[in-house]
């Protein structure tokens, strides 16, 4: 009966250290076989064994003993920084290695079984080992020589044999990734080692290279200027390396042009060049650009501009709806819609950057906007979402300012943007259009204040919550 308390005691116990060592290290504690290794010798104290159960009592502790020293040198120290990493493979292999050797030894001491020679004095059985061996050693081989050269590691993004996949486990048999249709690819060691292996996440960021081809009309200076905009403003790529473009040659209906931005994994690089090129296409409409028609395309096509007021009706009735724009008599807004453009974004284009300068304001006629602010600590804090009929960039309109905060386009949007000329010429004839301006500034500065008050006390409780966790247990 005692014997049964401390099994329970100790399973307890076992179950606990485990989580805890998972949660704060994030390594999992061997707890399977250390519970079955205490279930053994629970039984071993209240059964008497003797035969093959005592030997299979005695091989269940020392294979337990065998897997905690292993993981606590090899995966417990390396984590402290105390011994240097060791791939999984070797670590697997090494307690395979072991164990045969224990189990050899303890049926030779307890069963006087001589397995060695059992193996040996057998042609038969030598050669089939032999023969079922070949493959598998190979794999092993292979496997071995991948993670002792580090050549790839589990989360790298690799092709191999003209396959694209993210590494999900080494093991000492074959590798398996995840393709980028989502489906499980297992490839085994040998062949992985034995075709050309490219890894695009082992060096650092990755660059993700964009041919396009733009108009002769468009001057290569603004060219480059325009993709080295989208590419600075596009939150995915990394300032450091800066982007790069690249005149690549002249086409027959088009200029070439190779733009180089890098960005921080591979995983992503589909969805950062779908961004890149839907943006590109909305800045070269909005400048009365288009991607060119081959050189044999016999129709004529004119660039259609999207500052032009596509219906000024819709646009009028909805600055009409509007506080600030309300009170103009119809004159006055169909004035103001002649002498602003309306301008189309793509999904995720930054139409405003914190930290800009700027003289308009921009009202929304289609589309939703996010409205982010950066904080403290690195962050973007969503602090707001536009929608048809909202206005932003008022601040830096009137007061001069630099922007408050950054204002993308969730999906394809259309802005009224205003600039300060056109709004002067409005101020002369209404004097009171400058007070609801201000109200409107006024209430904006009050919510980013209050904004800002709330993050910090988010901050302050996030803090406290991972500091009670982290003692949580020293303070049970």
């Amino acid at each position: 009966m005692a014997a049964w308390l401390i099994c329970i005691a100790a399973l307890f116990l076992l179950q606990l250290l485990s989580r805890s060592i998972h949660r704060f290290w994030g390594y999992r504690f061997p707890w399977r076989i250390s519970s079955a290794a205490i279930l053994a010798w629970a039984l071993g104290a209240t059964f008497p064994m003797s035969g093959g159960f005592g030997l299979a009592d005695d091989l269940v502790v020392a294979l337990a003993i065998t897997r905690v020293l292993l993981w606590f040198g090899l995966e417990l120290l390396p984590r402290w920084r105390l011994l240097p990493h060791s791939p999984k493979i070797l670590r697997d292999l090494l307690f395979v290695l072991i164990s045969g050797l224990l189990v050899v030894i303890t049926l030779q001491q307890r069963a006087k079984v001589d397995l060695l020679g059992i193996v040996t004095t057998s042609a038969v059985l030598t050669a089939i080992i032999g023969l079922a061996a070949q493959e598998p050693l190979k794999d092993l081989l292979g496997g071995l020589s991948l993670q002792l050269e580090q050549a790839l590691r589990e989360g790298d993004w690799i092709e191999v044999g003209g396959l694209i996949g993210q590494v999900q486990s080494i093991s000492w048999r074959d590798t398996q990734l995840r393709c980028v249709d989502g489906s499980k690819l297992i490839m085994p060691n040998a062949r992985v080692t034995a075709s050309d292996l490219r890894n695009f996440s082992g060096y650092g960021p990755h660059a993700n290279r964009i041919f396009v081809g733009l108009d002769y009309s468009l001057p290569p200076g603004q060219a480059k200027e325009l993709l080295l905009l989208l590419a600075h403003q596009h939150p995915l790529v990394l300032s450091d390396p800066a982007p790069v473009v690249r005149l690549a040659g002249f086409d027959d209906s088009a200029i070439r042009y190779e733009w180089l931005v890098w960005q921080a994994s591979y995983g992503n690089s589909l969805g950062l060049r779908s961004d890149l090129l839907e943006q590109l296409w909305y800045a070269l409409a909005r400048q009365g650009q288009s991607i060119p028609y081959p050189i044999r395309d016999v129709r004529i096509s004119d660039a259609k501009t999207t500052t032009n007021i596509s219906n000024k009706n819709e646009i009028k009735q909805l600055l009409e709806e509007t506080p600030l724009f309300g009170g103009l008599s119809s004159t006055q807004l169909e004035d103001l819609i002649e002498a602003s453009q309306c301008n189309s974004y793509g999904n995720g284009e930054t139409v405003v950057a914190e930290g800009d300068d700027g003289d308009s304001l921009f009202v929304v006629c289609h589309g939703r906007m996010a409205v982010s602010r950066l904080q403290s600590n690195g962050e973007n804090l969503a602090i707001a979402e536009l929608k048809r009929g909202d206005l932003f960039g008022e601040m830096t309109l009137c007061t001069g300012e630099c922007r408050s905060a950054t204002v993308r386009a969730e999906g394809e949007v259309r802005l009224l943007e205003i600039d300060r000329e056109a709004l002067a010429s409005l101020l002369s004839d209404d004097p009171s259009l400058l007070d609801r301006i201000g109200l409107l500034v006024s209430q904006r500065q009050a919510q980013l204040q209050q904004l800002e008050a709330e993050a910090a006390k988010t901050q302050q409780q996030d803090l406290l919550l991972r500091m009670q966790r982290l003692f949580k247990a020293w303070l049970m």
